[in-house]
């Protein structure tokens, strides 16, 4: 079974154009299974009543919403939705961290053959330079990664 990680941020189309390339490769439905890989970075520092010593009630609630695994984007439903027309097997995994790091270690967690990122659409020369997140994930991968436009 040829194993593909699939990372979505939260935009929709780009999710979607994203699992629809994986949906149409060959034999996808019988030789391909995805593991869609939300990631969320972490939030940078702390909350100034935490830091003096208290507590504040907002910051207890978004870190509850940020690790709860109900509250992912729109995005990776829609990945999951343009998976199944195809009838591949997926999983759906998350993780907290940065970015780029947290993509790589996925796929070396799960042995994946290939990622396959989405790229926002740019000017042409915009296109030659990727995002900072599929940017390091190209260069700094060990397995080979597809780079998939909205557009």
């Amino acid at each position: 079974m040829y194993r593909v990680l699939l990372p979505v941020d939260e935009n929709e189309s780009r999710a979607r154009a994203q699992a629809t390339a994986v949906r149409d490769l060959p034999g996808a439905a019988t030789d391909v299974s995805v593991d869609v890989l939300h990631v969320r970075e972490e939030t940078g520092g702390t909350d100034a009543e935490w830091a003096a010593g208290g507590f504040a009630e907002e910051y207890a609630d978004e870190m509850a919403r940020v690790t709860d695994d109900d509250s992912l984007p729109a995005s990776v439903e829609a990945a999951v939705d343009a998976l199944e027309e195809g009838d591949l097997e997926w999983r759906v995994r998350t993780a907290t961290r940065d970015p780029a790091d947290a993509i790589l270690e996925a796929a070396a967690a799960s042995d994946s053959d290939a990622i396959v990122v989405g790229v926002e659409g740019r000017s042409p020369v915009g296109k030659a330079l990727f995002g900072s997140v599929a940017q390091s994930v190209i260069l700094e991968g060990d397995r080979p990664v597809t780079v998939v436009s909205d557009e």
